[in-house]
């Protein structure tokens, strides 16, 4: 199976449904176009806490810079991840989301107005 992009939901000045644009979490996670106005919703209904992994493709001095995680709590989780510095847009231009288990978890990526 292949990583499953994330489309942007455009906010407008009205605001969003936050319920209607989540999807599932993917086992091979989700891939989304990198941009400085997209931030990440991650929302984990499951009893246990799950971890979602943002992959950075960076070396400093010619060593790997260690990937974020981000630990969403288990039941209540609902976390907004603000934009992703550069840092965290591969070579085609695109951010990649690991999850420790996908099991409960469900994303949306938001796409902040202009201002």
């Amino acid at each position: 199976m292949a990583r499953t992009d994330l489309t942007p939901v455009a906010m407008s000045r009205a605001g969003v449904d936050l319920g209607a644009s989540l999807a599932p979490a993917h086992v091979d996670g989700h891939a989304f176009v990198h941009s400085a106005r997209r931030q990440l919703r991650v929302k984990n209904t499951n009893a246990a806490a799950r971890t979602v992994t943002v992959q950075i493709q960076a070396t400093v001095d010619g060593q790997d810079v260690v990937d974020r995680p981000y630990v969403i709590p288990a039941l209540t989780g609902d976390v907004l991840i603000p934009p992703f510095p550069e840092v965290y847009r591969r070579s085609d231009g695109k951010v990649f989301i690991d999850y420790s288990d996908p099991a409960g978890v469900s994303v949306a990526v938001y796409e902040l107005p202009v201002a």
